[in-house]
């Protein structure tokens, strides 16, 4: 037998929360992949990069991340105003 106590859930869009609350942010890692390397060939069309952006590092690492709780994430992280900090914990089973 189960019992619960207390109301269940309004149905509906999940309450708004305040993006950039300074809090700890949950992410799953998608991707890992080395650095890119210098270019080796002359830039075509497809290329996303700019000629004058900053070169990744030779010891770094690309991650990508999902955030299931985006509304946490500041709208213009883009910007390069925010400084990001990771920190890695172990799954708890």
């Amino acid at each position: 037998m189960e019992f619960v106590v207390g109301a269940t859930p309004q149905v509906g869009l999940p309450p708004k929360h305040s993006a950039g609350n300074g809090g700890f942010v949950e992410a799953k890692v998608l991707n890992v992949r080395p650095p890119r390397r210098k270019k080796q060939r002359l830039p075509d069309e497809n290329d996303r990069r700019q000629a004058n952006a900053p070169k990744d590092p030779l010891g770094g690492r690309v991650m990508v991340l999902l955030v299931p709780e985006g509304y946490n994430i500041p709208r213009d992280i883009a910007s390069g105003k925010y400084r990001t900090f990771l920190r890695f914990a172990p799954r708890r089973r």
